[in-house]
């Protein structure tokens, strides 16, 4: 008990610092940070409530997903909703390594099952997720780049050092 006491101090404590998302970035650095930010909470999130959650990048931002009802679904708590940047800084997922967690076949039938060919086709506008968080706590490795089209030499780096690591980099990641 007191270490979940703990942990939903923590949570509350990195909620109360992340910034809205109205808020206006304005540079690599900023996203990265925050980005770096949200993934500790939403992990912390997952392993406190015993729940999987996901994130899924695109072009100009990220959304937070949950699974429930045994599909991924948007999810806004507070702290994990969902940015979004306006040129010039642009998003670019380079690498992810769910490949290794797919194989567990427990997890095939759930979290990263195809479903039914009818069903695909129903939900075909779900969206899928790039990083998965783990109730454990755990997440699975990706490199993301974050540059801005005016200062090309303010890119920065999200990576996954390992399950357990994020860290924001200056250059991009040895592979």
């Amino acid at each position: 008990m007191l270490v979940m006491a703990i942990l939903g101090l923590i949570a509350s404590s990195v909620m109360l610092t992340l910034p809205g998302s109205n808020r206006q970035q304005n540079s690599a650095q900023d996203s990265a940070i925050t980005l770096q930010q949200q993934l500790q909470y939403a992990r912390e999130y997952a392993m406190v409530r015993q729940q999987p959650l996901a994130i899924a990048f695109n072009d100009n931002g990220y959304e937070f997903l949950v699974w429930q009802d045994e599909s991924w679904q948007t999810f806004s708590a507070r702290g994990l909703k969902p940015q979004q940047t306006e040129w010039p800084i642009s998003w670019q997922l380079l690498s992810q390594d769910m490949a290794e967690l797919a194989q567990n076949e427990e997890l095939n039938e759930g979290v990263f099952g195809s479903g039914d060919e009818a069903e695909q086709d129903d939900d075909s506008e779900e969206t899928q997720p790039d990083v998965l968080i783990l109730p454990s706590g755990e997440m699975t490795a990706f490199s993301l780049k974050i540059e801005n089209a005016n200062d090309m030499s303010a890119e920065r780096w999200v990576k996954t050092e390992n399950s357990w690591q994020l860290t924001v980099l200056k250059e991009a990641p040895e592979q």
